[in-house]
């Protein structure tokens, strides 16, 4: 039984901080003395792979954000004060590269190479002048970093990071993760999922369910059945919940059209996709929270575990139920030649996948940076959108969801199974304890 859970060349880099330091065993509570630097290190380079995403110039599988958190922490690691490598609690995961016993470090070098090599490694159809942008903040760090006392630890660190991003690379290549559609047929039945307008294209990632988890316990985790059966009875239960979707579109306001808009997120010279806007609000939440690299470190990979978790257990899920759309319901039932107000994405309607997978990444991130954590998101400043203010990540999530009722892609029972869902998850992957404390 399956388990169910609830373009420039170059880049000029703003190097704040101090000159090299020998940061052999920081801690990770801020105590006197302990020097921890800060997370620029980090967020410059999720602000570059953020930079690619958006351009479309490169392929980039959102999932992969799940590996250049895992290769970011454990390329620190060994600094942090007391705590383990994720190989001890990630499910085949192997063992990680250790460093030379007596050595000092500068684990900010160690970080700058490993992110600068997994960039070119996950990243392809680079054009020249991205290949130039990553050269640029790389050689940049390396300045900085290899001058005055301690430059005998740069070579020693550079070549620690490069070891990590290789052996988490090389892991990555055996996870199975399939997001191609080759050869998918949708099942047939009554009040199955069918293609949708304007494209009709065939579902996307019907084979997500088979990759590897990155938890054990998730390996069949799938959602609970949607919880009502379909009929297009006009009393029936689900009739009533497609009906609200279509009274919701039809009298929207402009506060809801807004929202439904910003959370758009279909990438394609439009704005980010949606694992792009999660980890541009991660980033933001870091550095307004003012994260220490340690920190950073430990967010990013914990919202990557949850992004790629959290994908996997709802694609597993969509394919299992194959819930019809609004759209197509609607259409057939309601007012033949009805929209939804955003264009509906080529998979099966339950859960929501905003909902569900947005909200595994702000609740894990939570979990280390603090539920009570103010952020606002200026992703979209540049499309005109005013920036966004939440009081606490996971708030983030419920509005990611709800656009999808506005929208009139969603059912609202299939919003609120995917927030639940995400934050259960996102907990749970949040609580992982790295450190004793």
């Amino acid at each position: 039984m399956k388990k169910i859970f609830p373009g420039t060349a170059v880049i000029i880099v703003l190097l704040t901080f101090g000159g090299c330091q020998k940061f052999d065993f920081w801690d990770h509570h801020h105590n006197p003395g302990e020097k921890i630097p800060d997370a620029q290190v980090a967020t410059d380079w999720y602000k570059l792979q953020l930079r690619f995403l958006l351009e479309r110039n490169s392929t980039f599988n959102g999932v992969n954000f799940s590996y250049l958190g895992i290769a970011l922490y454990e390329s620190v690691q060994p600094g942090i004060k007391n705590a383990v490598s994720l190989s001890k609690k990630l499910y085949q995961m192997p063992e990680m590269p250790a460093p030379e016993n007596n050595k000092s470090y500068n684990w900010v070098e160690s970080a700058n190479a490993a992110m600068a090599s997994l960039l070119r490694a996950y990243n392809t159809g680079l054009t020249a002048a991205n290949l130039a942008s990553i050269d640029s903040m790389e050689n940049a760090y390396n300045q900085k970093l290899n001058q005055g006392p301690g430059t005998e630890s740069f070579s020693r660190s550079q070549a620690f990071g490069r070891s990590i991003a290789t052996t988490v690379y090389n892991w990555s290549l055996t996870d199975n993760f399939n997001p191609s559609n080759t050869g998918y047929i949708p099942p047939v039945f009554f009040g199955a999922w069918v293609p949708t307008p304007p494209a009709f294209a065939n579902g996307i990632n019907p084979y997500v369910k088979n990759a590897r988890p990155l938890l054990a316990e998730d390996a069949t985790s799938i959602a609970p059945p949607p919880p009502f059966p379909y009929s297009e009875e006009v009393n029936s239960d689900f009739y009533k919940m497609v009906k609200q979707v279509y009274d919701v579109n039809k009298a929207l306001t402009q506060e809801q059209k807004d929202i439904a808009l910003f959370w758009v997120d279909q990438g394609n010279g439009v704005g980010y996709t949606p694992q792009g806007h999660d980890f541009s609000i991660i980033t933001q939440a870091i550095e307004q929270s003012h994260a220490n690299l340690a920190e950073a470190a430990e967010t990013y990979a914990k919202a990557g575990i949850a992004e790629r978790e959290g994908t996997i257990i709802c694609f597993r899920s969509k394919y299992e139920y194959n819930q019809m759309r609004p759209v197509t319901y609607i259409q057939k039932l309601i007012e033949p030649a009805w929209l939804p107000f955003i264009v509906t994405p080529p998979h099966p309607e339950y859960p929501a996948a905003h909902a569900f997978i947005t909200g595994s990444v702000m609740e894990a991130a939570s979990e280390v940076l603090g539920d009570k954590l103010k952020v606002t998101d200026h992703t979209y400043d540049f499309r005109g959108w005013a920036p966004k203010t939440f009081n606490g990540l996971f708030k983030a999530a419920e509005e990611a969801g709800i656009s999808r009722l506005y929208g009139g892609i969603h059912y609202l029972p299939s919003i609120n199974m995917g927030l639940k869902l995400g934050h259960d998850l996102g907990e749970k992957i949040g609580r992982i304890r790295l450190t004793p404390y």
